[in-house]
C-alpha cells in the first residue's frame, strides 16, 4: 500500500530539505519591515508600477526598511528579452533606491535572501510543494485541457458555480493507491500540482486590508494549479513562498489582487506560515466615452511610462502626480512646502486614497507646468537638453551651438510677474524657441503659407532701415515703445480705430505689432515682443526685419 511520501518522492525526487530547513536558511530580518516591488518582465513599464514602486519605496525609507526587486518570470511564454534591465533603468531615472535586486549582466545576487529572479528559485516552491503532498493538501491532477472545458460547460449548463472543486476535480477524490499507480505507470507528463482547498461555495471570510481596514469576502473553494506542466509555479504558489523566505512584511499590489488574498491566506495556513500585511491602493482609471475604465496596455499609450519620456514630459511629473493620488494630502502639503522635496512627506496606509483615481490630463499637464515654472532656467535647460539628445538630436546641436544664447530665449520672463509659465513639457521649449535659431526661422518662413497684405508693401524696407538706426536694446520697454510710436505715424499707422477712421492712415498698431512678430518670429504669438529683441540683438534683427 502507497503512502503519501512515497507519492511526494516520486514527483520531487531531488527534494530532500523541509520548509522548517529553508526558514533556518533564510531566518527573520534584523529589521522585521519589508517591502517588495514585483513585476513581471513581460512587455513596458506600466504606469502603475512606479505608483505602486513609490508607496513601497516611500514607506521603506521613512521607516528604515528594505525594499527589493524581484523579478516575477515564472510566465516564461511572454518573457521580453532585455526588459529586466529596463525596469534596472527606469527606477534609476525616477529616483527609486533599491536595497537588494538582480545583479547584471551575469545574473548573479549578492544579498542574502535571493535569488531575486523567480525562475532561478524553483527548487523554493518544490520544497514547499512536496510538503503539502505529504500532508495531502495538494495532489497531482492530470485532466486535459479538454476535460476542463467540458466541466465548464456542464456547470454552465447546470447553473453550478464554475471552478474545479469538490468532485468537478477528477483526481481530488482519487486515493493514494490509484495516484501513485498513474505515476508508476505515466510519469508526471502533462501532470499540475493542485492546491486541496476546503471546497466550501458558502464559507465568508474576514480579513483585513492596511489601507481597506477589514474585507468580507467569500473564501476560495477552487483547488488552484500550484506548479504548472512546465514545473514553474503560479503566481499563487511563488507569492506565498518568496514573500515567506524574502521575509517580506507588507505586500502592496494592484487592487485586482485583491480577490486573491482569500486563496492566499489558505495557503500561508496550510504551510503553516506567518501572513504579511496586505496593502491594495485604488487601481487609476481614464475616462473613455463618459466610462470610466482601468488603463489598459493594448489600448492606451500613457500606460506605458515610456509614453511619458516621448512627449518630453518630466519625470519629476510622474512622481508629483503619483504622490498626489497617493494622498490627497499631498498636494495640500506642497503647497505649503515649496522648496521640499515628496521625499520629506510621510504617507501613512491609513490615510492613503482607496477609492479609484481617475488618470486626469489636465491635472497632469497643471502639475507638469507648476513643476517646469519653479526650476531655474539652467535646470530646464539641461532637462530638456537631456531630453533633446534622445528623441529630437537636431534640437539639441541647436541648443549646443550657443548655450548662453539658448538659456536667454527659454529666461524670457521666466521667474517674474508677468511669468506666462508657458511650458508644459521640455517639448514645448522646443516649440517655442526654434525660431531664436536663424536657419530655423528662414525655413518657417519660407514654409509661412498665409503672409499678410502688409508684407507685400514698399514700405518694409525703409522701415526697417530707418528703426535699425536708432533702435537702442538698453532701453526700458516703455521708452522703447515711445521711441517706436515716434515713427509709425510716418509709415501709415494708426493708434487705435478711432484714428483709423478718421483716414490718412493704412495700418493700425496692432499690424505692426504683428509686422515685427512674423518678420522675427515667424509666429502671430510670442512672448512680450520687446523682451525677444533684446535677446536676439541688434544684428539678428535688422537682418530679419530687412529679409
Amino acid at each position: 500500500m502507497a503512502t503519501r511520501k512515497e507519492i511526494a518522492d516520486i514527483i520531487f525526487p531531488d527534494v530532500k530539505e523541509t520548509i522548517a530547513d529553508l526558514q533556518k536558511q533564510f531566518p527573520p530580518r534584523d529589521n522585521p519591515i519589508c517591502s517588495r516591488f514585483a513585476p513581471s518582465p513581460t512587455g513596458f513599464l506600466h504606469v502603475w508600477a512606479i505608483f505602486a514602486s513609490l508607496v513601497e519605496l516611500k514607506f521603506a525609507k521613512q521607516n528604515g526598511w528594505t525594499f527589493f526587486l524581484r523579478i516575477e518570470d515564472t510566465d516564461q511564454k511572454r518573457l521580453v528579452d532585455g526588459w529586466i534591465d529596463i525596469i534596472i533603468n527606469w527606477f534609476k531615472k525616477f529616483g527609486i533606491d533599491i536595497d537588494e535586486w538582480p545583479i547584471w549582466p551575469d545574473n548573479s545576487d549578492v544579498w542574502n535572501y535571493g535569488p531575486y529572479i523567480q525562475s532561478k528559485r524553483w527548487y523554493f516552491y518544490e520544497v514547499f510543494v512536496k510538503e503539502l503532498i505529504v500532508k495531502w493538501l495538494a495532489y497531482p491532477c492530470w485532466m486535459s485541457e479538454d476535460e476542463i472545458n467540458q466541466v465548464r460547460e456542464n456547470q454552465t449548463k447546470s447553473k453550478i458555480v464554475p471552478g474545479i472543486y469538490w468532485k468537478f476535480s477528477v483526481w481530488r477524490g482519487k486515493s493514494v493507491d490509484e495516484i501513485y499507480n498513474k505515476l508508476q505507470s505515466e510519469g508526471w507528463k502533462y501532470q499540475v500540482i493542485r492546491f486541496r482547498s476546503p471546497a466550501d461555495l458558502t464559507k465568508k471570510i474576514v480579513f483585513h486590508d492596511e489601507i481597506r481596514w477589514d474585507i468580507s469576502m467569500i473564501d476560495n473553494y477552487n483547488d488552484v494549479v500550484l506548479i504548472k506542466w512546465d514545473w514553474l509555479p503560479t503566481y499563487h504558489m511563488a507569492h506565498v513562498v518568496d514573500d515567506h523566505l524574502m521575509r517580506v512584511s507588507h505586500v502592496v499590489r494592484a487592487e485586482e489582487r485583491l480577490t486573491s488574498v482569500p486563496l492566499h491566506l489558505q495557503l500561508f495556513d496550510a504551510c503553516g506560515l506567518q501572513y504579511p500585511k496586505y496593502c491594495h491602493p485604488a487601481q487609476i482609471l481614464k475616462l473613455d466615452n463618459g466610462n470610466k475604465r482601468k488603463i489598459s496596455k493594448r489600448k492606451d499609450p500613457e500606460a506605458d511610462v515610456e509614453f511619458f519620456f516621448e512627449k518630453w514630459y518630466p519625470i519629476q511629473w510622474i512622481i508629483d502626480y503619483v504622490m498626489w493620488i497617493i494622498s490627497s494630502e499631498f498636494e495640500w502639503w506642497q503647497i505649503a512646502n515649496p522648496d521640499k522635496s515628496y521625499k520629506d512627506f510621510e504617507i501613512s496606509f491609513d490615510k492613503m486614497n482607496h477609492a479609484w483615481a481617475l488618470f486626469d490630463f489636465v491635472k497632469l499637464n497643471s502639475v507638469c507646468n507648476n513643476y517646469i515654472s519653479r526650476i531655474s532656467t539652467d535646470e530646464l535647460y539641461d532637462k530638456t537638453l537631456e531630453r533633446a539628445k534622445t528623441y529630437s538630436p537636431d534640437f539639441a546641436k541647436l541648443m549646443l551651438s550657443d548655450i548662453d544664447y539658448t538659456k536667454a530665449a527659454i529666461n524670457i520672463e521666466r521667474h517674474t510677474p508677468k511669468d506666462p509659465k508657458r511650458f508644459t513639457t521640455f517639448k514645448d521649449v522646443e516649440s517655442q524657441i526654434i525660431f531664436f535659431y536663424d536657419d530655423e526661422r528662414e525655413k518657417l518662413f519660407v514654409n509661412k503659407p498665409d503672409l499678410p497684405e502688409i508684407f507685400n508693401d514698399n514700405w518694409t524696407a525703409d522701415f526697417a532701415n530707418e528703426y535699425a538706426n536708432i533702435l537702442n536694446l538698453d532701453m526700458s520697454i516703455e521708452d522703447w515703445f515711445v521711441q517706436l510710436k515716434q515713427i509709425w505715424k510716418k509709415y501709415w499707422f494708426a493708434w487705435n480705430n478711432a484714428e483709423f477712421k478718421e483716414g490718412g492712415y493704412k495700418w493700425k498698431i496692432w499690424d505692426l505689432a504683428m509686422f515685427f512678430r512674423v518678420k522675427l518670429c515667424c509666429a502671430n504669438q510670442t512672448p512680450d515682443l520687446f523682451s525677444v529683441m533684446k535677446v536676439m540683438g541688434k544684428k539678428r534683427i535688422f537682418d530679419r526685419l530687412t529679409k
